[in-house]
Protein backbone atom coordinates (compact mmCIF):
# COMPACT_ATOMS: atom_id res chain seq x y z
CA UNK A 1 0.00 0.00 0.00
CA UNK A 2 1.42 3.37 -1.14
CA UNK A 3 -0.12 6.12 0.88
CA UNK A 4 0.42 10.16 0.07
CA UNK A 5 1.91 11.46 3.96
CA UNK A 6 1.93 15.43 3.14
CA UNK A 7 3.23 14.82 -0.51
CA UNK A 8 5.10 12.32 0.52
CA UNK A 9 4.99 8.56 -1.01
CA UNK A 10 5.45 5.98 1.74
CA UNK A 11 5.10 2.18 0.77
CA UNK A 12 3.95 -0.23 3.51
CA UNK A 13 3.79 -3.78 2.77
CA UNK A 14 7.19 -4.49 1.22
CA UNK A 15 8.63 -7.43 0.21
CA UNK A 16 12.00 -8.39 2.51
CA UNK A 17 14.86 -10.59 1.60
CA UNK A 18 18.27 -11.53 3.60
CA UNK A 19 20.82 -11.74 1.40
CA UNK A 20 23.15 -14.78 1.10
CA UNK A 21 25.70 -15.67 -1.23
CA UNK A 22 29.77 -15.19 -2.00
CA UNK A 23 28.99 -11.90 -4.35
CA UNK A 24 29.03 -8.32 -2.89
CA UNK A 25 25.91 -7.49 -0.97
CA UNK A 26 25.21 -4.76 -4.26
CA UNK A 27 25.66 -7.78 -6.95
CA UNK A 28 23.16 -10.07 -4.80
CA UNK A 29 20.75 -7.67 -4.80
CA UNK A 30 20.94 -6.66 -8.40
CA UNK A 31 20.32 -10.44 -9.09
CA UNK A 32 17.23 -10.62 -6.85
CA UNK A 33 15.82 -7.20 -8.17
CA UNK A 34 16.19 -9.18 -11.66
CA UNK A 35 14.47 -12.79 -10.42
CA UNK A 36 11.62 -10.76 -9.24
CA UNK A 37 11.13 -7.99 -11.81
CA UNK A 38 11.34 -5.04 -9.56
CA UNK A 39 11.08 -1.87 -10.61
CA UNK A 40 12.26 -0.34 -7.49
CA UNK A 41 14.21 -1.10 -4.67
CA UNK A 42 15.88 -0.25 -1.37
CA UNK A 43 18.98 -1.70 -0.63
CA UNK A 44 22.16 0.32 1.07
CA UNK A 45 25.50 -0.81 -0.81
CA UNK A 46 27.09 -2.73 2.32
CA UNK A 47 23.16 -4.19 3.92
CA UNK A 48 23.15 -8.17 3.81
CA UNK A 49 19.03 -7.48 3.08
CA UNK A 50 16.96 -5.61 0.55
CA UNK A 51 13.23 -4.96 -0.14
CA UNK A 52 10.75 -4.29 -2.97
CA UNK A 53 7.72 -3.20 -3.54
CA UNK A 54 4.72 -6.18 -3.40
CA UNK A 55 3.23 -6.86 -6.53
CA UNK A 56 0.27 -4.89 -6.30
CA UNK A 57 2.13 -1.81 -5.58
CA UNK A 58 4.53 -2.35 -8.17
CA UNK A 59 2.36 -1.64 -11.08
CA UNK A 60 1.84 1.71 -9.95
CA UNK A 61 3.08 3.97 -12.53
CA UNK A 62 4.42 7.08 -9.94
CA UNK A 63 7.13 10.20 -11.37
CA UNK A 64 7.58 11.13 -7.27
CA UNK A 65 10.34 9.82 -4.94
CA UNK A 66 9.02 6.77 -3.14
CA UNK A 67 10.28 5.76 0.46
CA UNK A 68 9.87 2.59 2.29
CA UNK A 69 7.85 2.76 5.79
CA UNK A 70 9.69 0.15 7.34
CA UNK A 71 13.45 1.73 6.13
CA UNK A 72 12.70 4.98 7.65
CA UNK A 73 11.35 3.75 11.34
CA UNK A 74 14.37 1.41 11.37
CA UNK A 75 16.45 4.47 12.09
CA UNK A 76 14.27 6.24 14.57
CA UNK A 77 16.65 6.70 17.54
CA UNK A 78 13.63 5.75 19.98
CA UNK A 79 12.39 2.78 18.40
CA UNK A 80 16.06 1.57 17.97
CA UNK A 81 16.94 -1.40 18.07
CA UNK A 82 13.56 -3.30 18.01
CA UNK A 83 9.74 -2.35 17.17
CA UNK A 84 6.65 -3.40 16.29
CA UNK A 85 4.58 -0.58 14.58
CA UNK A 86 0.83 -0.98 14.30
CA UNK A 87 -1.18 1.79 12.85
CA UNK A 88 -4.97 1.21 12.63
CA UNK A 89 -5.92 2.95 9.25
CA UNK A 90 -9.53 4.20 9.13
CA UNK A 91 -10.82 6.41 6.46
CA UNK A 92 -14.27 8.46 7.55
CA UNK A 93 -14.49 6.30 10.66
CA UNK A 94 -14.35 3.28 8.24
CA UNK A 95 -11.93 0.69 9.41
CA UNK A 96 -9.38 0.41 6.40
CA UNK A 97 -6.61 -2.13 7.89
CA UNK A 98 -3.79 -2.57 9.89
CA UNK A 99 -0.29 -1.01 9.10
CA UNK A 100 2.44 -3.00 10.83
CA UNK A 101 5.97 -2.92 10.09
CA UNK A 102 8.67 -5.16 12.71
CA UNK A 103 12.09 -4.24 13.42
CA UNK A 104 14.56 -6.09 15.23
CA UNK A 105 18.29 -5.46 15.23
CA UNK A 106 17.88 -1.94 13.45
CA UNK A 107 16.33 -3.66 10.67
CA UNK A 108 13.07 -4.53 8.93
CA UNK A 109 12.35 -8.21 9.61
CA UNK A 110 11.66 -10.17 6.83
CA UNK A 111 7.81 -10.79 6.99
CA UNK A 112 6.80 -8.21 9.21
CA UNK A 113 5.96 -5.76 6.88
CA UNK A 114 2.40 -6.03 6.03
CA UNK A 115 -0.99 -4.44 5.75
CA UNK A 116 -3.45 -6.53 7.16
CA UNK A 117 -7.27 -6.18 7.44
CA UNK A 118 -8.18 -9.30 9.46
CA UNK A 119 -7.99 -8.88 13.27
CA UNK A 120 -6.93 -12.78 13.44
CA UNK A 121 -4.16 -12.18 11.56
CA UNK A 122 -2.83 -9.37 12.74
CA UNK A 123 -3.10 -11.49 16.38
CA UNK A 124 -0.91 -14.21 14.84
CA UNK A 125 1.31 -12.06 13.52
CA UNK A 126 1.32 -10.01 16.45
CA UNK A 127 2.18 -13.03 19.16
CA UNK A 128 5.09 -14.30 16.44
CA UNK A 129 6.67 -10.92 16.76
CA UNK A 130 7.29 -11.47 20.31
CA UNK A 131 8.78 -14.64 20.03
CA UNK A 132 11.14 -13.24 17.85
CA UNK A 133 12.38 -10.86 19.69
CA UNK A 134 12.08 -12.22 23.70
CA UNK A 135 9.56 -10.37 23.86
CA UNK A 136 11.50 -6.75 24.35
CA UNK A 137 10.57 -4.09 22.30
CA UNK A 138 8.71 -0.85 21.54
CA UNK A 139 4.83 -0.71 20.61
CA UNK A 140 4.66 2.11 18.48
CA UNK A 141 1.86 3.41 16.39
CA UNK A 142 -1.99 4.25 17.51
CA UNK A 143 -2.94 0.89 18.96
CA UNK A 144 -1.87 -0.14 22.34
CA UNK A 145 -4.72 -2.22 22.74
CA UNK A 146 -2.73 -5.16 21.03
CA UNK A 147 -0.82 -5.37 24.33
CA UNK A 148 -3.87 -7.55 25.56
CA UNK A 149 -2.29 -10.05 22.75
CA UNK A 150 1.37 -10.31 24.25
CA UNK A 151 2.52 -12.90 26.82
CA UNK A 152 2.10 -12.05 30.49
CA UNK A 153 6.56 -12.32 30.41
CA UNK A 154 6.38 -9.58 27.31
CA UNK A 155 8.96 -6.16 28.47
CA UNK A 156 7.29 -4.38 25.63
CA UNK A 157 6.86 -0.20 26.17
CA UNK A 158 4.60 1.41 24.07
CA UNK A 159 5.73 4.63 22.54
CA UNK A 160 2.76 6.63 20.57
CA UNK A 161 3.60 7.35 16.68
CA UNK A 162 1.62 9.20 14.16
CA UNK A 163 1.98 8.48 10.33
CA UNK A 164 2.95 12.30 10.01
CA UNK A 165 6.17 11.39 12.50
CA UNK A 166 7.24 8.24 9.93
CA UNK A 167 7.16 11.18 7.51
CA UNK A 168 9.27 13.39 9.26
CA UNK A 169 12.09 10.65 9.42
CA UNK A 170 11.87 9.94 5.94
CA UNK A 171 15.59 10.55 4.26
CA UNK A 172 18.00 9.19 1.50
CA UNK A 173 18.16 6.33 3.65
CA UNK A 174 14.59 5.42 3.21
CA UNK A 175 14.41 6.35 -0.28
CA UNK A 176 13.74 3.10 -2.86
CA UNK A 177 15.55 3.23 -6.15
CA UNK A 178 15.48 1.67 -9.50
CA UNK A 179 17.59 -1.71 -9.61
CA UNK A 180 21.60 -0.94 -10.02
CA UNK A 181 23.15 -0.81 -13.21
CA UNK A 182 24.94 -4.07 -12.32
CA UNK A 183 21.11 -5.79 -13.50
CA UNK A 184 21.31 -2.86 -16.25
CA UNK A 185 24.96 -4.80 -17.44
CA UNK A 186 23.63 -8.00 -16.66
CA UNK A 187 20.76 -7.25 -19.31
CA UNK A 188 23.20 -6.50 -21.83
CA UNK A 189 24.81 -9.11 -21.33
CA UNK A 190 21.33 -11.60 -21.63
CA UNK A 191 20.44 -9.40 -24.72
CA UNK A 192 23.50 -10.05 -26.18
CA UNK A 193 23.71 -14.11 -25.58
CA UNK A 194 20.10 -14.30 -27.23
CA UNK A 195 21.30 -12.42 -30.62
CA UNK A 196 23.81 -15.16 -31.06
CA UNK A 197 21.65 -17.71 -30.04
CA UNK A 198 18.88 -16.51 -32.67
CA UNK A 199 21.52 -16.35 -35.39
CA UNK A 200 22.80 -19.92 -34.73
CA UNK A 201 19.29 -21.45 -33.51
CA UNK A 202 17.96 -21.58 -36.98
CA UNK A 203 18.20 -25.48 -36.64
CA UNK A 204 15.98 -25.82 -34.05
CA UNK A 205 12.05 -24.85 -34.61
CA UNK A 206 10.62 -22.70 -32.31
CA UNK A 207 7.60 -25.41 -30.96
CA UNK A 208 10.91 -27.65 -29.77
CA UNK A 209 12.53 -24.64 -28.14
CA UNK A 210 9.02 -23.92 -26.05
CA UNK A 211 8.98 -28.02 -25.44
CA UNK A 212 12.38 -27.84 -24.24
CA UNK A 213 11.34 -24.77 -21.93
CA UNK A 214 8.36 -26.14 -20.46
CA UNK A 215 10.34 -29.84 -19.61
CA UNK A 216 12.85 -27.78 -18.06
CA UNK A 217 11.06 -25.10 -16.25
CA UNK A 218 7.52 -26.52 -15.42
CA UNK A 219 4.75 -24.18 -13.91
CA UNK A 220 4.13 -24.88 -10.36
CA UNK A 221 1.36 -27.24 -9.54
CA UNK A 222 -1.59 -25.11 -8.68
CA UNK A 223 -3.37 -25.61 -5.09
CA UNK A 224 -6.31 -26.99 -4.82
CA UNK A 225 -9.58 -24.70 -3.58
CA UNK A 226 -9.30 -27.41 -0.20
CA UNK A 227 -5.63 -26.65 0.15
CA UNK A 228 -5.93 -23.05 -0.33
CA UNK A 229 -9.07 -22.93 2.71
CA UNK A 230 -6.61 -25.17 5.28
CA UNK A 231 -3.93 -22.49 4.65
CA UNK A 232 -6.02 -19.58 5.21
CA UNK A 233 -8.11 -21.69 8.58
CA UNK A 234 -3.88 -22.64 9.44
CA UNK A 235 -2.96 -18.68 9.53
CA UNK A 236 -6.17 -18.06 11.61
CA UNK A 237 -5.87 -20.98 13.95
CA UNK A 238 -2.56 -20.09 15.48
CA UNK A 239 -4.31 -17.92 17.91
CA UNK A 240 -4.55 -18.26 22.02
CA UNK A 241 -8.23 -18.87 23.10
CA UNK A 242 -9.70 -19.85 26.31
CA UNK A 243 -12.70 -22.55 26.15
CA UNK A 244 -15.40 -21.02 28.26
CA UNK A 245 -16.14 -24.03 30.40
CA UNK A 246 -13.11 -23.30 31.52
CA UNK A 247 -12.91 -19.90 31.76
CA UNK A 248 -15.33 -18.67 33.75
CA UNK A 249 -14.92 -20.40 37.06
CA UNK A 250 -11.34 -19.51 36.82
CA UNK A 251 -12.50 -15.85 36.45
CA UNK A 252 -15.11 -17.06 39.03
CA UNK A 253 -12.47 -18.19 41.82
CA UNK A 254 -10.45 -14.71 41.23
CA UNK A 255 -13.51 -12.82 42.02
CA UNK A 256 -14.19 -13.91 44.70
CA UNK A 257 -11.17 -13.89 46.09
CA UNK A 258 -8.93 -11.54 45.12
CA UNK A 259 -11.13 -8.70 44.04
CA UNK A 260 -11.71 -6.41 47.03
CA UNK A 261 -15.53 -4.79 46.98
CA UNK A 262 -13.83 -2.12 48.68
CA UNK A 263 -10.62 -0.49 48.61
CA UNK A 264 -10.33 1.82 50.77
CA UNK A 265 -13.72 3.42 51.22
CA UNK A 266 -14.04 3.44 47.16
CA UNK A 267 -16.62 0.69 46.01
CA UNK A 268 -15.97 -1.47 43.56
CA UNK A 269 -17.90 -0.58 39.98
CA UNK A 270 -17.40 -2.69 37.25
CA UNK A 271 -15.12 -5.62 35.85
CA UNK A 272 -14.36 -6.18 32.22
CA UNK A 273 -11.76 -8.34 30.52
CA UNK A 274 -11.72 -7.70 26.85
CA UNK A 275 -9.97 -10.28 25.43
CA UNK A 276 -9.81 -13.25 27.46
CA UNK A 277 -7.07 -16.46 26.46
CA UNK A 278 -4.78 -18.78 27.35
CA UNK A 279 -2.87 -18.15 29.93
CA UNK A 280 -3.12 -15.15 31.57
CA UNK A 281 -6.00 -12.33 30.70
CA UNK A 282 -5.74 -8.85 31.55
CA UNK A 283 -8.99 -6.76 32.94
CA UNK A 284 -9.78 -3.29 33.91
CA UNK A 285 -10.99 -2.63 37.46
CA UNK A 286 -13.32 0.52 38.07
CA UNK A 287 -14.44 1.33 42.04
CA UNK A 288 -16.33 4.50 42.43
CA UNK A 289 -16.41 6.83 45.65
CA UNK A 290 -19.97 7.61 46.13
CA UNK A 291 -21.47 11.30 47.59
CA UNK A 292 -22.46 9.62 51.12
CA UNK A 293 -19.31 8.03 51.78
CA UNK A 294 -17.01 9.40 53.99
CA UNK A 295 -13.02 9.85 54.37
CA UNK A 296 -12.60 8.19 51.20
CA UNK A 297 -9.97 9.99 49.20
CA UNK A 298 -7.60 9.15 46.31
CA UNK A 299 -5.02 8.42 49.63
CA UNK A 300 -7.02 5.73 50.90
CA UNK A 301 -7.29 4.26 47.70
CA UNK A 302 -3.71 3.91 46.86
CA UNK A 303 -2.54 2.84 50.42
CA UNK A 304 -4.97 0.47 50.52
CA UNK A 305 -4.33 -0.98 46.97
CA UNK A 306 -3.50 -4.61 46.29
CA UNK A 307 -0.16 -5.69 45.41
CA UNK A 308 -1.64 -7.67 42.24
CA UNK A 309 -3.52 -4.34 41.00
CA UNK A 310 -1.20 -1.76 39.08
CA UNK A 311 -1.45 1.81 37.17
CA UNK A 312 -4.44 2.76 38.83
CA UNK A 313 -6.08 6.14 36.78
CA UNK A 314 -8.15 8.80 38.78
CA UNK A 315 -10.92 10.32 36.62
CA UNK A 316 -14.07 11.94 36.48
CA UNK A 317 -13.42 14.65 38.68
CA UNK A 318 -11.96 11.90 41.46
CA UNK A 319 -15.06 10.36 41.73
CA UNK A 320 -13.73 7.18 39.87
CA UNK A 321 -10.70 5.12 39.87
CA UNK A 322 -9.38 2.54 36.68
CA UNK A 323 -6.56 -0.06 37.68
CA UNK A 324 -5.55 -2.96 35.94
CA UNK A 325 -6.05 -6.82 37.32
CA UNK A 326 -5.91 -10.17 36.05
CA UNK A 327 -6.22 -13.45 36.31
CA UNK A 328 -4.63 -17.37 34.98
CA UNK A 329 -6.96 -19.16 32.67
CA UNK A 330 -4.93 -22.11 32.57
CA UNK A 331 -2.59 -23.80 29.99
CA UNK A 332 -2.07 -22.13 26.79
CA UNK A 333 -4.43 -23.61 24.14
CA UNK A 334 -4.66 -22.02 20.95
CA UNK A 335 -7.71 -22.17 18.45
CA UNK A 336 -6.03 -25.21 16.10
CA UNK A 337 -6.95 -28.00 19.10
CA UNK A 338 -10.71 -26.81 18.95
CA UNK A 339 -11.34 -27.45 15.66
CA UNK A 340 -10.58 -30.84 15.67
CA UNK A 341 -13.76 -32.91 14.84
CA UNK A 342 -16.36 -29.82 15.71
CA UNK A 343 -19.62 -30.64 15.92
CA UNK A 344 -21.91 -30.18 12.49
CA UNK A 345 -23.70 -26.77 12.54
CA UNK A 346 -27.24 -28.56 13.33
CA UNK A 347 -25.97 -30.44 16.68
CA UNK A 348 -24.39 -27.13 17.73
CA UNK A 349 -27.37 -25.82 17.12
CA UNK A 350 -29.33 -27.89 18.64
CA UNK A 351 -27.29 -29.22 21.47
CA UNK A 352 -25.29 -25.65 22.99
CA UNK A 353 -28.53 -23.57 21.51
CA UNK A 354 -30.64 -25.93 23.66
CA UNK A 355 -28.35 -25.24 26.83
CA UNK A 356 -28.73 -21.35 26.26
CA UNK A 357 -32.52 -21.67 25.57
CA UNK A 358 -32.97 -23.47 29.40
CA UNK A 359 -31.35 -20.64 30.62
CA UNK A 360 -33.45 -17.59 29.58
CA UNK A 361 -36.01 -17.88 32.38
CA UNK A 362 -32.98 -16.73 34.56
CA UNK A 363 -31.02 -14.90 32.11
CA UNK A 364 -31.62 -11.07 30.88
CA UNK A 365 -30.32 -12.58 27.43
CA UNK A 366 -29.14 -16.18 26.02
CA UNK A 367 -28.91 -15.98 22.35
CA UNK A 368 -26.70 -18.52 19.88
CA UNK A 369 -26.33 -16.29 16.74
CA UNK A 370 -26.19 -17.28 13.07
CA UNK A 371 -23.81 -19.28 11.86
CA UNK A 372 -21.31 -17.87 9.38
CA UNK A 373 -18.05 -19.21 7.12
CA UNK A 374 -15.00 -19.54 9.04
CA UNK A 375 -12.11 -18.22 6.92
CA UNK A 376 -11.99 -17.24 2.99
CA UNK A 377 -13.00 -19.81 0.47
CA UNK A 378 -10.91 -19.42 -2.75
CA UNK A 379 -12.78 -17.09 -5.23
CA UNK A 380 -14.03 -18.79 -8.30
CA UNK A 381 -14.23 -22.61 -6.61
CA UNK A 382 -17.67 -24.29 -6.10
CA UNK A 383 -17.01 -24.65 -2.95
CA UNK A 384 -15.20 -26.45 -0.31
CA UNK A 385 -16.36 -29.35 1.50
CA UNK A 386 -16.24 -29.66 5.31
CA UNK A 387 -16.04 -26.10 6.02
CA UNK A 388 -15.60 -24.33 9.22
CA UNK A 389 -18.56 -22.62 10.66
CA UNK A 390 -18.64 -20.02 13.97
CA UNK A 391 -21.79 -18.66 15.39
CA UNK A 392 -21.34 -16.00 18.03
CA UNK A 393 -23.30 -16.17 21.72
CA UNK A 394 -24.14 -14.32 24.43
CA UNK A 395 -25.62 -14.63 28.06
CA UNK A 396 -26.42 -12.15 30.76
CA UNK A 397 -27.87 -12.33 34.07
CA UNK A 398 -26.96 -13.00 37.63
CA UNK A 399 -23.33 -14.17 38.23
CA UNK A 400 -24.99 -17.15 40.45
CA UNK A 401 -25.80 -18.60 36.71
CA UNK A 402 -21.91 -19.16 35.98
CA UNK A 403 -22.14 -22.26 37.01
CA UNK A 404 -24.20 -23.86 34.35
CA UNK A 405 -21.58 -22.36 32.14
CA UNK A 406 -19.16 -25.64 33.11
CA UNK A 407 -20.88 -27.85 30.90
CA UNK A 408 -20.60 -25.65 27.88
CA UNK A 409 -18.92 -27.49 24.89
CA UNK A 410 -15.16 -27.61 24.20
CA UNK A 411 -15.92 -26.00 21.20
CA UNK A 412 -17.12 -23.04 22.41
CA UNK A 413 -14.77 -20.25 23.24
CA UNK A 414 -14.89 -17.22 25.92
CA UNK A 415 -13.98 -13.91 24.07
CA UNK A 416 -15.40 -11.13 27.19
CA UNK A 417 -16.03 -11.18 30.10
CA UNK A 418 -17.86 -8.42 32.46
CA UNK A 419 -19.89 -7.75 36.09
CA UNK A 420 -21.60 -4.93 36.69
CA UNK A 421 -21.39 -4.77 40.46
CA UNK A 422 -24.94 -3.16 42.59
CA UNK A 423 -25.19 -3.41 45.74
CA UNK A 424 -27.91 -1.72 46.74
CA UNK A 425 -29.71 -3.86 44.27
CA UNK A 426 -32.70 -6.09 44.98
CA UNK A 427 -32.49 -9.71 44.02
CA UNK A 428 -35.23 -10.93 41.49
CA UNK A 429 -35.14 -14.01 39.40
CA UNK A 430 -32.76 -12.16 36.69
CA UNK A 431 -31.84 -9.62 38.94
CA UNK A 432 -28.87 -9.66 41.69
CA UNK A 433 -26.11 -7.78 43.16
CA UNK A 434 -23.73 -8.97 40.36
CA UNK A 435 -24.56 -9.21 37.17
CA UNK A 436 -22.34 -11.03 34.67
CA UNK A 437 -21.99 -10.38 30.56
CA UNK A 438 -20.37 -13.20 28.91
CA UNK A 439 -19.95 -12.96 24.80
CA UNK A 440 -18.09 -15.68 23.05
CA UNK A 441 -17.57 -17.86 19.86
CA UNK A 442 -18.89 -21.30 19.08
CA UNK A 443 -17.35 -23.65 15.76
CA UNK A 444 -18.46 -26.13 13.65
CA UNK A 445 -17.73 -27.94 10.57
CA UNK A 446 -19.94 -28.70 7.48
Amino acid sequence: MILDIHGKKVAFGMQWRTLTGSDAPAALSARVAKEVRATRIWHEESALHMGYLGPADAQVKLKDKLYSAAAALARIPQLSPNALFVFHLQAHGTHVGYLVCGIVKGRPRVGFDQVISDERELAALVVDFVSKCDGQFKLAGNAPEIQGLFPPDTRAVHVPFTLEQIAEGLGPHALLKRPSAITQRKQTIVLGVLAVLGIVGWQYSAQAYRAYQAKMHPPPPQKSPAELYAEDIASRASVPVALASTAVPRFMAWFTSAVPLQIGGWTLKTVACDRVVTPRTACTLVYEVKATTKGATNMTFLAALPDDMANPIFRNEDKEVVVQGGFDVGPEIRLTALLVQPPKPMALRAGFGSTLQTLRPVAGKAVLGDAALFGVIPAGSIGVEHAYRTASWQLEGPMRNATEIVAFPRTVTLDKIAVTVDLDAQPALKQSKFMLALNGTAYAQD
